[in-house]
């Protein structure tokens, strides 16, 4: 009896990893594409913001967007005039809630990186004139921007290395940068001012 007492007291600690892979993890049931696969089968992928949550379905607890689109990494040539609304800077995406897409659920105010596609044929009238949701919502990261920004120009490796493995002059570089510099102007210009300040 106080061998399996000890063997028991020996697996408890294992007890919560094991509950988390067989099923505890959200991940466990919903694996993601790679980003380069989510990026070749969207036709769209912008940037934007919701604005508004509309066209509720109570039975599939789907939803569709009203968003503003802040920037198009690929595909604006496909988004017509005809899914364009409010002087051509919002558009509306379809698919959220989805339980085929891992990340499928926004908010009013959420800005992310949208993978989408022209709503086909058979989705018609309902989806006439909207792009849907083709894979998981990004967060808007510098780093995100970035690897997406890569898939799209065909420049992104497997092994994309961090960061600091890879320096890259960008515009937030140069301008902190140029910030940095004006610090040490300015620390220099008050020094060499002191003096006259305390005369």
């Amino acid at each position: 009896m106080a061998g399996r007492a000890a063997a028991a007291s020996r697996l408890l600690p294992v007890f919560p990893v094991l509950l988390v892979l067989l099923g505890g993890g959200g991940w466990a049931t919903c694996p993601e594409r790679e980003l380069e696969r989510r990026e070749e089968e969207a036709n769209v992928v912008l940037t934007g913001t919701v604005e508004e949550i509309m066209n509720v379905d109570p039975v599939h607890h789907t939803y569709s967007c009203k968003v503003r689109v802040w920037r198009y990494l690929k595909g604006k040539d496909i988004v017509t005039h005809e899914i364009l609304l409010d002087g051509g800077n919002k558009v509306v995406i379809g698919g959220f809630g989805d339980p085929l897409i891992c990340d499928n659920q926004v908010s009013t105010g959420d800005t992310r990186i949208f993978f989408v596609n022209p709503a086909p044929q058979y989705m018609w009238p309902a989806h006439r004139n909207e792009l849907m949701l083709n894979s998981s919502l990004m967060r808007i990261t510098l780093r995100n921007l970035e690897e997406v920004e890569h898939c799209v120009e065909g420049m992104l490796d497997p092994g994309f290395p961090p960061q600091a493995e890879q320096p890259q002059l960008s515009w937030f570089a140069w301008y902190g940068k140029q910030l940095a510099v004006m610090g040490m102007d300015m620390e220099k210009r008050i020094g060499r001012l002191e003096p006259c300040v305390l005369c």
